[in-house]
């Protein structure tokens, strides 16, 4: 999958019997091998390996990748194809649970980049967590590059990529991660100039790194008392730490064009606008935001 992957080194020929100073090992359909092996080099020392496929196929690694985060050791694991948007494949390949089954490991870093600038930022990440793990996720299509992204907000795992217009805490506030930052910032556009709902957009790369923060950085991204909307194309398992409600998906996806799937499973600039209005409308009507940061951590 080096192609789809777009994980080639340039001018890097392969590791063969008659080209030992090859860089490249090409696996083949052998998920759980290629992490061991990785492991192996690891453990060796003097290489810092890296590995790539799909993101559903981290499934058969797991085994593989669960060594890697006990035994301290920084692989880089690249997974491409991280949502339903990678289209016709169809729920086969189509990565629901994945997510959240690899942040809920002890010492691995899960990173999914909103554009370019956060793609560095997980980079960054992943080369100085020399004894953890970094799963570096990615989008099969484009996105485009975010107006206020910052390689160096990134580096915190999470940041206010739009911040509301005026004085005062927000009136709500989007949480995303990757290609679903893009439409939430849109959204948040729309809210504030044709509904008056002063909204901020958080990009929220690597919750790992976000949650090593102290807690006034937290909460100054993150009031917890504000009404909070998580978006990802992914299982919401994982989120209500974050947020109030989620936009992800509780089902399988479907074979057809990332555009159709993404409509279909609510993944749209419009249905985040009509999602979050629902939200503030909810908690007008309820009264007090219940304050996400309000609870203990046991040491």
């Amino acid at each position: 999958l080096t192609g789809s992957n777009l994980s080639h080194i340039q001018k890097a020929g392969d590791f063969q019997k008659n080209t030992p100073e090859g860089r490249m090992i090409r696996f083949g359909v052998r998920e759980h091998a290629m992490s061991a092996i990785c492991n192996g080099m690891f453990a060796y020392g003097g290489v810092r390996p890296f590995c790539a496929t799909f993101l559903q196929f981290a499934g058969y690694a797991l085994g593989a990748m669960r060594c890697s985060a006990l035994s301290n050791f920084g692989v880089i694991y690249i997974m491409t194809h991280d949502s339903i948007g990678l289209g016709e494949d169809g729920p086969t390949h189509q990565p629901i649970e994945m997510l959240e089954s690899l942040r809920s490991m002890p010492n691995m870093n899960v990173c999914r980049a909103a554009d370019a600038n956060e793609m560095a930022a997980c980079y960054q990440i992943a080369l100085q967590s020399v004894g953890t793990p970094t799963m570096i996720t990615a989008t099969r299509g484009t996105v485009a590059p975010l107006e206020h992204s910052s390689r160096e907000k990134a580096m915190k795992g999470g940041y206010a990529v739009i911040t509301e217009e005026g004085e005062g805490a927000p009136d709500l506030v989007f949480i995303a991660t990757g290609s679903e930052v893009g439409f939430c910032v849109e959204a948040a556009k729309t809210l504030q100039s044709e509904h008056s709902i002063r909204t901020r957009v958080v990009s929220m790369p690597c919750q790992e790194i976000f949650l090593a923060q102290d807690e006034e950085y937290r909460r100054s991204v993150l009031p917890g008392n504000v009404p909070t909307l998580s978006v990802e194309a992914s299982a919401e398992h994982g989120w209500h730490r974050f947020s109030h409600a989620q936009i992800g998906m509780t089902r399988f996806g479907a074979s057809g064009p990332a555009s159709e799937l993404f409509k279909k499973f609510g993944f749209t600039a419009e249905n985040a606008v009509s999602k979050g209005k629902e939200l503030v409308e909810f908690y007008k009507k309820h009264g007090s935001v219940p304050d996400l940061n309000a609870r203990p951590t046991f040491k």
